[in-house]
């Protein structure tokens, strides 16, 4: 850390300045001896000397940040060509790092100063020098403990703070309110006005919290693993510490050791609002008896699907499968059991008990909030006997499928007078399965077309029992060919040809 050894001049007319060559190309200082660089430094060396009398500097610990020693505090930088660099550096060029011997210091903006020295006036001058002197105590102090410690503190603090206790030690209702304010089954409440209301007040209510990331919460003792910047104010005393990502600041006290949010709260107003908010919800939820009973009954039924919930899924994957080979056909709709089964096994609905309305209704999560104006009809559809049904229900569909599976002489894609039948869509997929991904689309067309090239003899695609297998088709509608079956979901595109789609492997 500091200068080193090899960038340090001392003139003994100015003892509070060292002098410092600045410029990737410049290693020395030649001389001062120009009378415009001389009376800056004079100036700079008065007003330093002021600033150090008057406020009784100790200025050890500067002098070890910066690795100088005699009454020097301040460097100021000389260009190549020997004039006065007009800018002052800032500490943080010194904080946490090792500059190179081998060249002047690094001409970087973001550490310098933007008053140019050369232009001020005594005052100003003199104000500017104060103001820099003060950062570079403040960051000599800091600079005492490692960058990672003063990270430490800053992410202790924060898991301090107030409101960030209050939203841990609430968060399961912090993040009912969250839900159930954008959750569907709001719209399903009684009584709008006092709906409205509450979800007014949720988010005055939740303001202080949607200034904490989650994950940050989740942490016992850490943040997340975004790179972190610091910045430091002396005049305040404080770092600020910042995750760009997050979108979070938090400013941080030297002297008190405590984090203050970008945007504080009043905590212990905070922590009222949200039990009032809870309670409200509750006692909304209570009047809406009916509702809380349709959904228990949702529960409930779901729980009892549930036993033979593999033999559904099965007769719905066989249902759904139906359903594309016989494009105008709704299978699933015209089996209740199935279609109860579908939205059931897409909605979260939790059958344990929960403290409260509010954290339980905030963890449902319905596929379709008309089913529950189902909830009764479906449960009287339920057979008492619901083993044997579903087993049924599967022979059924299985027969069902045997009937709507294709024939080799099935046509599945007409094409301007032309058709492609079952059998010939088969061999056209083995080719996609051999060589589809090998080779773009127009060397998968001239391979069907039997069109004899170049390249598909130098590969001996011509050799391939796919070659010429839609001779008489124009390499054009072979094309389309190509691109209907990937639009009927047989295909799937890829960045080189095609694959087979999952259904197409079903299906042959």
């Amino acid at each position: 850390m500091g200068l080193p050894s090899t960038l340090k001049y001392e003139d003994e007319r100015y003892p509070y300045i060292v002098l410092t060559p600045i410029g990737k190309k410049n290693k020395h200082i030649r001389s001062i001896g120009h009378k415009f660089e001389r009376s800056i430094l004079s100036r700079l060396n008065d007003a330093v000397a002021e600033y150090v009398s008057e406020k009784e500097i100790d200025v050890i610990s500067l002098q070890t940040f910066l690795n100088i020693h005699g009454k020097a505090i301040l460097p100021v930088s000389f260009l190549k060509d020997d004039m006065i660099y007009p800018h002052l550096i800032k500490p943080e060029l010194f904080l946490w790092s090792s500059l190179p011997q081998e060249h002047g210091l690094p001409m970087d903006s973001k550490y310098v100063y933007e008053k140019d020295i050369t232009n001020l006036s005594g005052d100003q001058l003199a104000h500017h020098v104060r103001e820099v002197i003060d950062d570079y105590l403040f960051l000599a102090e800091i600079s005492k403990y490692e960058r990672k410690l003063w990270l430490h503190r800053i992410v202790s603090a924060f898991h301090k703070h107030p409101i960030v206790q209050i939203a841990k030690e609430q968060k399961e209702v912090v993040s009912a309110v969250e839900r159930m304010n954008q959750s569907a089954l709001i719209s399903l409440l009684k009584y709008p006005e006092d709906i409205s209301y509450w979800r007014n007040r949720a988010g005055i209510v939740q303001r202080p919290f949607r200034f904490l990331p989650q994950h940050w919460l989740d942490e016992e003792h850490g943040t997340c693993r975004h790179q972190k910047t610091l910045t430091f104010c002396a005049k305040e005393k404080t770092i600020k510490y910042s995750c760009e990502p997050c979108s979070v600041h938090l400013y941080f006290s030297e002297e008190t050791n405590e984090v203050r949010l970008e945007k504080e709260f009043d905590d212990e107003l905070t922590l009222r609002r949200v039990n009032t908010l809870h309670q409200q919800f509750n006692n909304l939820a209570d009047q809406n008896a009916d509702l809380l009973q349709q959904l228990r009954q949702l529960s409930f039924l779901k729980e009892r699907l549930s036993m033979v919930s593999s033999q559904l899924a099965e007769a719905l994957h066989l249902a759904k499968q139906i359903e594309r080979l016989q494009k105008n056909e709704n299978v699933v709709s015209t089996y209740p059991l199935l279609d109860m089964y579908e939205k059931l096994n897409h909605s979260k609905l939790p059958v344990e008990s929960f403290p409260s309305s509010l954290i339980w209704l905030s963890q449902i999560e319905l596929a379709d909030v008309s089913m529950v104006k189902q909830a009764e009809t479906w449960q009287k559809r339920v057979p008492e006997e619901i083993g044997p049904a579903v087993s049924r229900l599967l022979q059924e569909l299985h027969e069902r499928m045997s009937e709507a599976a294709y024939q080799d002489d099935d046509i599945i894609i007409s094409i301007k007078g032309l058709q492609l039948s079952y059998a010939s869509a088969q061999q056209m997929l083995d080719l996609i399965h051999y060589y589809g991904t090998d080779y773009p689309a127009h060397t998968l067309v001239q391979v069907l077309a039997g069109k004899s090239t170049n390249k598909l003899r130098r590969l001996h695609l011509h050799e391939t029992r796919w070659f010429g297998l839609l001779s008489d088709w124009p390499e054009k509608h072979i094309q389309r060919l190509l691109r209907q079956l990937e639009k009927q979901g047989w295909l799937m595109k890829q960045q080189k040809g095609y694959s087979i789609s999952e259904f197409a492997e079903e299906v042959m």
